[in-house]
């Protein structure tokens, strides 16, 4: 088997690998705190090199999901469906998984998205998609508009700390962005394809605007909101180990706020119409992107 030579020759397969460990870690295949399959079993099972499936999982590592210690494998420490808890007024309840989920029980799905990278609501939208071809629910429309913060511009972020020219983590954002937006239009498509779903529409545009707060609207009723964590930490690139800015989403509790029912509260229908304005005219101002 040949060698990859280079980040950029062995991209697509890192990515192939990454996506692939994420999904089932994702449905359960992988739990927490369960072992990964060795790096020759990948190796053996992906038809990769070595330095592929080490690069995959140390992607998975840099992201939370794994963690690798030598001489005992590489263990599942998060799972993505669980990252982002709900805080209403009460205690903390259910998941962005579960939200996504009530909504795709009606018969026509909306979701808005605003977003860095995708990556939450890609998980959500294959898991939803999967109930879909099991026969499990049956939607009548699908309409996703996933508005993504524009990552080749001059923001601060996403650079090496002191070296503001060194764009290697920023390139490192966007094939992610790209890996998750080409599984989202994957997915949705799939189901109009499969005859599943005989309305489905998907956009992507950016904004120009700073990503400092993460925003889900789901059928016009609800709103999930957190903020981005920013910060300096080490990342592991494909030069070696350095300091980047940087900002972290997985884990952000959300915010709910519902309409859904009889006689909302006050509060909740007046962030919801605000976060709805505000949507609309982030989207408006906004551009098409070809990513994905």
């Amino acid at each position: 088997m040949d060698e990859e030579v280079g980040w950029q020759d062995a991209s697509p397969a890192v990515d192939r690998v990454v996506r692939v460990l994420l999904e089932r870690i994702t449905d359960g295949t992988f739990p927490p705190m369960a072992l990964l399959p060795t790096q020759r079993e990948l190796v053996n099972e992906f038809g990769v090199s070595r330095d592929t499936v080490q690069r995959a999982l140390r992607e998975l590592s840099v992201r939370g999901y794994v963690e690798s210690r030598q001489g005992s494998g590489t263990r599942v420490v998060r799972r993505p469906q669980g990252d982002e808890r709900l805080a209403g007024p009460g205690p903390l309840r259910a998941s962005l998984g579960q939200l996504v989920q009530d909504a795709f029980s009606s018969q026509a799905v909306t979701i808005d998205v605003f977003s860095l990278t995708g990556e939450s609501l890609d998980m959500h939208l294959r898991l939803s998609a999967e109930r879909i071809h099991a026969g499990y629910i049956r939607p009548e429309s699908i309409s996703v508009r996933l508005l993504l913060a524009r990552t080749d511009g001059d923001l601060p972020l996403f650079t090496a700390v002191g070296e503001p020219e060194d764009r290697r983590a920023r390139h490192r954002l966007q094939r992610i962005v790209a890996m998750h937006t080409t599984s989202i239009r994957d997915s949705l498509s799939r189901l109009q394809l499969d005859g599943l779903v005989p309305d489905v529409r998907f956009e992507l545009s950016e904004t120009s605007t700073a990503p400092l707060q993460k925003l889900y609207l789901l059928n016009a009723t609800d709103v999930a909101t957190g903020y981005y964590e920013v910060v300096q930490r080490r990342m592991v690139l494909d030069t070696g180990e350095t300091e980047v800015h940087d900002v972290l989403g997985l884990g952000a509790t959300l915010h709910h706020h519902s309409v859904a029912g009889e006689n909302p509260d006050p509060e909740s229908l007046a962030i919801v119409n605000s976060a709805k304005r505000w949507y609309e005219h982030a989207w408006a101002d906004a551009s098409p992107s070809g990513t994905g």
